[in-house]
């Protein structure tokens, strides 16, 4: 049962978009005040070239191995192949390739398609889908990535490739910021102001958005230096990579055995002062 008082006191900004309710039940369900700032807002801009090419290849059998980060992605291309004419043929084609999903959401976005992972990595992060393709025969064959938005994969990519394997990646969605910036800009005014003193960071993209934001705001130095003094937590090596890069210390990270929601949540609580 979890301590109702673990983080009394306690002020937790979130990141998270596609989790925010459940994430922040686990906060405030300890005790904690929970300051949402939602920065990832996923578009697509059609059929693009790399969703194109992707579609051709599989039609041609081309790939070994399709990796889905995401059910949004999926979902982005079959809406992409149905707008070509070939919904159906993907489908069928896919059902011919081993297919990996990262997490629950891919697995349930594929069964809306009367299709199925053939593996669901174990957890579900980018540590996961590594573990997943080590064990996998990738040598001399061609594995497609289908990120989580526009950020390339460099762990993921240098894996399949040392492991033999010729990884395409390919963006089928976007992120982009919101036309008022208001929401953002008031939060990151209260980490500055030393308001909040837990920031958690659940993906990549959550870190370069927030510091592109605070960029455009005039403000990011002044950010950067407030975040010093947070508990900064975050989950996997990819995102605590990004924020170190920006010279910022990750104070709490579930191990790699355990890289999710609760994970990260006990992590913190392990952390904090």
């Amino acid at each position: 049962m979890a301590d109702s008082k673990a983080f009394e006191g306690m002020t937790v900004g979130l990141f998270e978009t596609r989790r925010q309710r459940e994430l922040t039940a686990m906060f405030a369900g300890r005790g904690a005040r929970v300051v949402p700032c939602p920065l990832i807002f996923p578009e697509s801009h059609g059929v693009e070239d790399p969703v194109r090419q992707f579609i051709k290849e599989t039609l041609a059998g081309k790939f070994a191995f399709v990796i889905f980060y995401t059910g949004l992605g999926i979902q982005a291309v079959l809406d992409a192949a149905r707008e070509l004419g070939q919904y159906d043929a993907v489908k069928a084609a896919l059902a011919r390739t081993t297919v990996i999903a990262r997490g629950p959401k891919g697995k349930g976005a594929l069964r809306r398609h009367g299709l199925a992972p053939n593996f669901l990595a174990e957890p579900p992060t980018t540590q996961g889908v590594i573990k997943l393709v080590e064990r996998l025969e990738v040598r001399g064959r061609r594995v497609a990535v289908a990120l989580a938005g526009d950020q390339p994969n460099p762990a993921l990519a240098e894996v399949i490739g040392r492991c033999g394997g010729e990884v395409y990646q390919f963006a089928p969605y976007h992120y982009k910021l919101p036309d008022d910036l208001s929401e953002i800009e008031a939060f990151i005014q209260k980490v500055i102001a030393g308001e909040i003193g837990v920031l958690v960071f659940t993906t990549p993209p959550q870190v370069t958005i927030l510091l592109e934001v605070a960029e455009k705001l005039g403000l990011r130095q002044k950010l950067l230096d407030a975040m010093k003094s947070c508990l900064v937590a975050a989950v996997g090596t990819v995102t605590s990579s990004t924020l170190e890069r920006h010279g910022l210390k990750v104070a709490a990270r579930p191990p790699e055995s355990n890289e999710t929601m609760m994970g990260l949540v006990e992590a913190i609580e392990r952390a904090k002062p």
